[in-house]
Protein backbone atom coordinates (compact mmCIF):
# COMPACT_ATOMS: atom_id res chain seq x y z
CA UNK A 1 0.00 0.00 0.00
CA UNK A 2 2.83 2.78 0.96
CA UNK A 3 3.98 1.52 -2.34
CA UNK A 4 1.25 3.31 -4.44
CA UNK A 5 1.46 6.03 -2.00
CA UNK A 6 5.16 6.51 -3.04
CA UNK A 7 4.11 6.64 -6.57
CA UNK A 8 1.73 9.05 -5.99
CA UNK A 9 4.46 11.18 -4.00
CA UNK A 10 6.80 10.43 -7.28
CA UNK A 11 4.24 11.71 -9.57
CA UNK A 12 3.25 15.11 -7.46
CA UNK A 13 6.60 15.97 -7.36
CA UNK A 14 7.52 15.18 -11.43
CA UNK A 15 9.22 18.44 -12.93
CA UNK A 16 10.18 19.88 -9.49
CA UNK A 17 13.50 20.26 -6.90
CA UNK A 18 11.20 19.57 -3.93
CA UNK A 19 12.15 16.43 -1.95
CA UNK A 20 9.33 14.05 -0.05
CA UNK A 21 8.26 15.64 3.22
CA UNK A 22 9.55 13.74 6.29
CA UNK A 23 8.49 10.60 7.97
CA UNK A 24 6.03 11.73 10.56
CA UNK A 25 3.30 9.20 12.78
CA UNK A 26 0.23 8.49 10.97
CA UNK A 27 1.53 10.02 7.96
CA UNK A 28 1.99 6.73 5.70
CA UNK A 29 0.07 6.25 2.51
CA UNK A 30 -1.25 3.36 4.19
CA UNK A 31 -2.21 4.83 7.81
CA UNK A 32 -4.18 7.35 5.93
CA UNK A 33 -6.00 5.24 3.65
CA UNK A 34 -6.94 3.36 6.69
CA UNK A 35 -7.84 6.19 8.85
CA UNK A 36 -10.35 7.01 6.16
CA UNK A 37 -11.79 3.75 5.10
CA UNK A 38 -12.70 3.70 8.89
CA UNK A 39 -14.27 6.67 8.69
CA UNK A 40 -16.54 5.78 5.38
CA UNK A 41 -17.44 2.55 6.59
CA UNK A 42 -18.89 4.20 9.84
CA UNK A 43 -20.69 6.69 7.43
CA UNK A 44 -22.28 3.55 5.49
CA UNK A 45 -22.78 1.79 8.58
CA UNK A 46 -24.38 4.38 10.30
CA UNK A 47 -26.56 5.53 7.72
CA UNK A 48 -27.73 1.84 6.87
CA UNK A 49 -28.43 0.15 10.52
CA UNK A 50 -31.07 2.29 12.43
CA UNK A 51 -30.21 3.23 16.21
CA UNK A 52 -31.33 5.50 18.81
CA UNK A 53 -30.86 9.07 18.57
CA UNK A 54 -28.06 10.18 21.10
CA UNK A 55 -27.17 14.03 22.28
CA UNK A 56 -24.15 13.75 23.47
CA UNK A 57 -24.33 17.14 24.97
CA UNK A 58 -21.70 16.89 27.20
CA UNK A 59 -19.56 15.02 24.55
CA UNK A 60 -20.10 18.06 21.70
CA UNK A 61 -19.63 20.79 24.52
CA UNK A 62 -16.00 19.61 25.39
CA UNK A 63 -15.15 18.96 21.36
CA UNK A 64 -16.42 22.28 19.93
CA UNK A 65 -14.58 24.00 23.14
CA UNK A 66 -11.56 21.86 21.89
CA UNK A 67 -11.73 22.83 18.23
CA UNK A 68 -11.84 26.46 18.72
CA UNK A 69 -8.66 26.39 20.87
CA UNK A 70 -7.07 24.11 17.87
CA UNK A 71 -8.19 25.80 15.14
CA UNK A 72 -7.27 29.02 17.30
CA UNK A 73 -3.35 27.64 17.62
CA UNK A 74 -3.07 26.81 14.60
CA UNK A 75 -3.75 29.66 12.90
CA UNK A 76 -1.90 32.27 15.52
CA UNK A 77 1.12 29.77 15.37
CA UNK A 78 1.41 29.49 11.37
CA UNK A 79 1.09 33.49 11.72
CA UNK A 80 4.26 33.72 14.42
CA UNK A 81 6.23 31.04 11.95
CA UNK A 82 5.49 33.33 8.91
CA UNK A 83 6.53 36.40 10.82
CA UNK A 84 9.78 34.75 12.43
CA UNK A 85 10.90 33.39 8.78
CA UNK A 86 9.72 36.58 6.81
CA UNK A 87 7.42 34.69 4.67
CA UNK A 88 5.85 36.86 2.11
CA UNK A 89 1.83 36.81 1.19
CA UNK A 90 3.18 34.64 -1.92
CA UNK A 91 6.45 33.15 -3.66
CA UNK A 92 7.51 31.99 -0.37
CA UNK A 93 10.70 29.39 -0.55
CA UNK A 94 10.85 25.69 0.34
CA UNK A 95 13.66 24.87 2.77
CA UNK A 96 14.33 20.93 4.73
CA UNK A 97 13.70 20.55 7.23
CA UNK A 98 10.76 22.88 7.08
CA UNK A 99 9.97 25.75 9.72
CA UNK A 100 6.23 24.86 8.78
CA UNK A 101 6.53 21.05 8.61
CA UNK A 102 5.20 20.51 12.75
CA UNK A 103 2.44 22.68 12.39
CA UNK A 104 1.10 20.72 9.10
CA UNK A 105 1.21 17.49 10.38
CA UNK A 106 -0.65 18.28 13.36
CA UNK A 107 -2.72 20.48 11.03
CA UNK A 108 -2.58 17.05 9.39
CA UNK A 109 -3.84 15.17 12.29
CA UNK A 110 -6.92 18.09 13.09
CA UNK A 111 -8.40 16.49 10.01
CA UNK A 112 -9.09 13.29 11.78
CA UNK A 113 -10.27 15.25 14.44
CA UNK A 114 -12.81 16.96 12.07
CA UNK A 115 -14.66 13.16 11.46
CA UNK A 116 -16.47 13.66 15.07
CA UNK A 117 -18.54 16.30 13.26
CA UNK A 118 -20.20 13.32 11.27
CA UNK A 119 -19.75 11.01 13.83
CA UNK A 120 -22.14 13.53 16.10
CA UNK A 121 -24.59 13.94 12.64
CA UNK A 122 -25.09 9.98 13.11
CA UNK A 123 -25.23 9.13 16.05
CA UNK A 124 -28.30 12.09 16.83
CA UNK A 125 -30.00 10.79 13.68
CA UNK A 126 -29.52 14.37 11.85
CA UNK A 127 -29.58 13.03 8.09
CA UNK A 128 -30.63 16.28 6.81
CA UNK A 129 -27.04 17.61 7.67
CA UNK A 130 -25.28 14.68 6.01
CA UNK A 131 -24.80 15.76 2.89
CA UNK A 132 -22.59 14.79 -0.50
CA UNK A 133 -20.84 18.06 0.51
CA UNK A 134 -20.38 17.20 3.89
CA UNK A 135 -18.85 13.60 3.70
CA UNK A 136 -16.88 15.09 0.28
CA UNK A 137 -14.99 17.26 2.31
CA UNK A 138 -14.75 15.51 5.18
CA UNK A 139 -13.22 12.39 3.29
CA UNK A 140 -10.99 14.22 0.50
CA UNK A 141 -9.78 17.61 2.72
CA UNK A 142 -7.84 14.52 4.76
CA UNK A 143 -6.46 13.13 1.75
CA UNK A 144 -5.53 16.27 0.39
CA UNK A 145 -3.51 17.28 3.75
CA UNK A 146 -1.86 14.17 3.36
CA UNK A 147 -0.51 14.79 -0.27
CA UNK A 148 0.65 18.82 1.21
CA UNK A 149 2.61 17.21 4.12
CA UNK A 150 4.58 15.13 1.41
CA UNK A 151 4.85 17.50 -1.29
CA UNK A 152 3.69 21.15 -0.26
CA UNK A 153 4.97 21.90 3.11
CA UNK A 154 7.20 25.40 1.64
CA UNK A 155 6.63 28.45 3.00
CA UNK A 156 3.51 29.33 1.05
CA UNK A 157 1.25 26.17 2.64
CA UNK A 158 1.38 28.90 5.62
CA UNK A 159 -1.38 31.06 4.30
CA UNK A 160 -3.82 27.89 3.75
CA UNK A 161 -3.25 27.26 7.64
CA UNK A 162 -4.00 30.92 8.42
CA UNK A 163 -7.16 31.03 6.40
CA UNK A 164 -8.72 27.49 6.68
CA UNK A 165 -7.66 27.68 10.87
CA UNK A 166 -9.25 31.45 11.11
CA UNK A 167 -12.44 30.04 9.25
CA UNK A 168 -12.98 26.74 11.46
CA UNK A 169 -12.36 28.59 14.92
CA UNK A 170 -15.32 30.80 13.87
CA UNK A 171 -17.27 28.00 12.54
CA UNK A 172 -16.71 25.58 16.06
CA UNK A 173 -17.59 29.06 17.74
CA UNK A 174 -21.03 28.93 15.61
CA UNK A 175 -21.80 25.12 16.39
CA UNK A 176 -20.83 25.87 20.22
CA UNK A 177 -23.23 29.07 20.29
CA UNK A 178 -25.92 26.65 18.40
CA UNK A 179 -25.84 23.79 21.01
CA UNK A 180 -27.54 27.01 23.05
CA UNK A 181 -29.83 28.41 20.60
CA UNK A 182 -31.06 28.96 17.21
CA UNK A 183 -31.06 32.30 17.11
CA UNK A 184 -27.50 33.33 15.37
CA UNK A 185 -27.70 35.94 12.82
CA UNK A 186 -24.61 35.82 11.51
CA UNK A 187 -25.09 32.09 10.41
CA UNK A 188 -25.28 32.76 6.57
CA UNK A 189 -22.19 35.00 6.82
CA UNK A 190 -20.10 32.33 7.93
CA UNK A 191 -20.72 30.26 4.30
CA UNK A 192 -19.84 33.90 3.28
CA UNK A 193 -16.52 33.79 4.90
CA UNK A 194 -15.89 30.08 4.01
CA UNK A 195 -16.25 31.38 0.35
CA UNK A 196 -14.09 34.04 0.71
CA UNK A 197 -11.68 31.46 2.11
CA UNK A 198 -11.55 29.25 -1.36
CA UNK A 199 -11.51 32.10 -3.66
CA UNK A 200 -8.62 33.61 -1.66
CA UNK A 201 -6.45 30.19 -1.76
CA UNK A 202 -7.06 29.78 -5.35
CA UNK A 203 -5.88 33.69 -6.11
CA UNK A 204 -2.52 32.27 -4.62
CA UNK A 205 -2.36 29.19 -6.93
CA UNK A 206 -2.77 30.99 -9.81
CA UNK A 207 -0.54 33.34 -9.28
CA UNK A 208 1.98 30.78 -7.95
CA UNK A 209 1.50 28.77 -11.96
CA UNK A 210 1.24 31.70 -13.62
CA UNK A 211 4.35 33.17 -12.06
CA UNK A 212 6.49 30.53 -11.46
CA UNK A 213 7.57 33.07 -8.29
CA UNK A 214 8.11 29.20 -6.23
CA UNK A 215 9.00 25.82 -5.34
CA UNK A 216 6.23 24.52 -4.89
CA UNK A 217 5.75 21.12 -7.43
CA UNK A 218 3.29 22.88 -10.45
CA UNK A 219 1.50 19.33 -10.27
CA UNK A 220 0.52 19.75 -6.84
CA UNK A 221 -0.79 23.22 -7.19
CA UNK A 222 -2.67 22.50 -10.24
CA UNK A 223 -4.66 20.03 -8.64
CA UNK A 224 -5.19 22.00 -5.75
CA UNK A 225 -6.24 24.39 -7.90
CA UNK A 226 -9.04 22.47 -9.44
CA UNK A 227 -10.17 20.67 -5.68
CA UNK A 228 -10.67 24.00 -4.28
CA UNK A 229 -12.47 25.47 -7.07
CA UNK A 230 -14.63 22.17 -6.59
CA UNK A 231 -15.29 22.83 -2.76
CA UNK A 232 -16.04 26.94 -3.85
CA UNK A 233 -18.76 25.09 -6.07
CA UNK A 234 -20.42 23.02 -3.76
CA UNK A 235 -20.78 25.79 -0.85
CA UNK A 236 -22.11 28.19 -3.43
CA UNK A 237 -24.60 25.85 -4.57
CA UNK A 238 -24.99 25.20 -0.85
CA UNK A 239 -25.75 29.11 0.00
CA UNK A 240 -27.88 29.58 -3.13
CA UNK A 241 -30.41 26.89 -1.79
CA UNK A 242 -30.28 27.61 1.95
CA UNK A 243 -30.30 31.75 1.68
CA UNK A 244 -31.11 32.99 -1.43
CA UNK A 245 -33.41 29.99 -3.38
CA UNK A 246 -36.93 32.24 -2.85
CA UNK A 247 -39.51 29.36 -0.81
CA UNK A 248 -42.71 28.52 -2.43
CA UNK A 249 -45.98 29.01 -0.17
Amino acid sequence: MDEIGERIIAFALEGSTVAPGPDFPLAKFSSALYILLGYLSFVLIGSLVPHPSLKLYHLRFGYNLTQMMVCSYMCIEAVMIAVRNNYSLVCNSYTNPSPLADLLWFFYLSKILDFCDTFFIILGNKWNQLSFLHVYHHSTIFLIYWLNLQTNYGGDVYLTIVLNGTIHAIMYTYYFVSMHTSDIWWKKYLTTAQLIQFNSMNAQAIYLLCTSCSDSPPRVTKFYLAYIASLFALFLHFYIHSYTKKKTP
